[in-house]
């Protein structure tokens, strides 16, 4: 496997409890209803600290930034929800049919350690995939003074 590859998904990771098991086929069970290859190839699920599970779904835009991506899109829906997001579990479909655990990328870091730096976020890791708390995604990220959360 080479650098930029992802480790495949071939069944929950032996590391993930049960709680994250249930967000994992939250998010597979996504794909599966909606996947579209070039529109909707990412699903997110989040577990809040009262138990509920919300979810997102990637939406392509043909202008690029102006898609909204899963983890941005189950963010909105905890907010709404009102309560605090303890977990989370992103998975992406490529065309062939592979599936992977995939990081949030840097806009929806952003916005996660704006709003749920403290929950936990599957990653790949190695050949394997791997829990870490959301403040770890970028590690020197800074911030305005004018513009707290």
């Amino acid at each position: 496997m080479t650098a930029a590859e992802r480790p495949v998904l071939d069944g929950p990771p032996a590391s993930m409890g049960d709680a994250d098991r249930e967000l994992l086929r939250a998010a597979l069970n996504l794909l599966d209803l909606h996947y579209a290859q070039g529109v909707h190839e990412v699903a997110a699920a989040l577990r809040l600290a009262d138990g509920r599970v919300v979810t997102g779904l990637h939406v392509e835009a043909s202008t690029g930034r102006a898609s909204v991506c899963a983890e941005s899109a189950a963010l909105s829906a905890a907010i709404v929800a009102g309560s605090p997001v303890v977990s989370i579990v992103g998975v992406l479909r490529r065309p062939g049919g592979s599936q992977h655990i995939i990081e949030p990328c840097g806009v929806c870091a952003e916005l996660l350690g704006d709003h749920a730096p403290d929950a936990v976020v599957w990653v790949a890791v190695g050949d394997g995939f791997g829990p870490v708390r959301v403040a770890q995604l970028l590690p020197f990220r800074r911030r305005r003074a004018a513009r707290p959360v």
